[in-house]
């Protein structure tokens, strides 16, 4: 293999167990699906992999946990065919058209049309009761101003926990909530309690497209989703504002058990919090057993404009969304050679190769 166009951070606990151990679905205690818009298409044909072949070699159902667009791959990762949901995903993202300033009201439409695209009402069901995965969506819920339906009053709202959170994130938890909406019983026991207020919420038929719509529902562009079912009553909007990239409080390690955060994600830096994208400093709480993956330097210098997609490609590329879609496409195709390069290096036991 020339080059590896990925580029794997691991902490040393998770390294270490690696080293012993090798690396399979396995070796993991929990997989985290960070929020990020169209970012996750770099993760595409990874994704593939991921929750197809590599799964199945998995022993007992993984914990997985994901906010915003995170959560909506997910729910296409339940899906008896996978790839195919993730394709259905792709191609309704991507066919996402605005105006120059469209409405909250509009953005939380197309948006819906996306979720609609992946769930089928006759697959609900079959999607919680998922032989392998145990999903975990997260959804922030609003207390304050900043669950007021008026947006000018959200707004405040949302700006006294944009500062509360920059004197610490334990000050954001005046102003939101966790709330995990899991399948099965019970949430993942490994989930343990930070400073934020967490409520479980069982995922049924009923609740699972509102849990997953309102995960990936950003505030003020879209319209809060209120009083879903089986949750606490208020606004419940896009969970990446209290996890953003899956930096969850999971419980140590017992001995002899997997200890590892596998996080596939499209960049080096693991946020904890969306509020905490400019603070270089906010670090993640499970650095020790986090295992990193992310597109390399090099594969990113080969896309166009260098960079993988963002939600900014909407203005970027307003009125010229056939060049915005060859961009995004370009990213989908290279996540090919991630996935391919992931396969062959865990199946010859030389994942550690990747790590710097």
């Amino acid at each position: 293999m020339a080059s590896i166009p990925f580029v794997l951070r691991a902490g040393a606990l998770a390294r270490a167990h690696i080293e012993a151990n090798g690396f399979d679905a396995n070796q993991v205690a929990a997989l985290g699906a960070p929020a990020g818009g169209p970012k996750f298409l770099i993760l595409k044909h990874l994704d593939d992999y991921l929750f197809g072949p590599w799964l199945a070699h998995r022993r007992e159902r993984l914990p997985v946990f994901g906010s915003s667009i995170g959560a909506f791959r997910l729910v296409a990762a339940a899906h008896q065919d996978p790839a195919a949901a993730l394709d259905r995903l792709v191609a309704a993202y991507s066919a996402q058209h605005y105006a120059s300033k469209p409405d909250a009201a509009e953005v939380s439409r197309q948006v819906r049309q996306i979720l609609d695209s992946v769930l089928q009402t006759d697959e609900l069901d079959q999607l919680i009761a998922h032989p392998k995965l145990h999903l975990h969506l997260i959804t922030a819920r609003c207390k304050g101003l900043s669950a007021h339906p008026k947006a000018w009053l959200q707004a405040i709202g949302l700006g006294q926990a944009f500062l509360a959170n920059y004197r610490g994130r334990d000050k954001l938890a005046r102003h939101m909530e966790r709330c995990v909406f899991h399948s099965g019983d019970a949430p993942s026991p490994l989930l343990d309690r930070d400073a934020f207020t967490t409520h479980s919420v069982a995922l049924t038929a009923e609740n699972l497209a509102e849990a997953t719509l309102a995960s990936g529902t950003i505030p003020l562009l879209m319209r809060s989703v209120r009083d879903i079912a089986g949750a606490p009553k208020g606004a419940h909007i896009d969970g990446g504002i209290v996890d953003y990239h899956m930096d969850m409080p999971l419980t140590p390690a017992e001995p002899g058990q997997a200890p590892i955060l596998f996080v596939p994600h499209y960049e080096s830096r693991l946020v904890p919090g969306w509020f905490d994208k400019g603070i270089a400093s906010r670090l993640p709480t499970q650095a020790d057993r986090l295992l990193l993956l992310s597109p390399s330097p090099e594969l990113i210098a080969k896309l166009p404009g260098q960079a993988i997609p963002s939600r900014n490609d909407f203005k970027t590329y307003n009125g010229r969304d056939a060049d915005r879609l060859v961009a995004w496409r370009a990213a989908v195709e290279a996540s090919r050679e991630i996935a391919e390069a992931f396969a062959e290096l865990s199946d010859r036991g030389r994942l550690l190769d990747a790590v710097r």
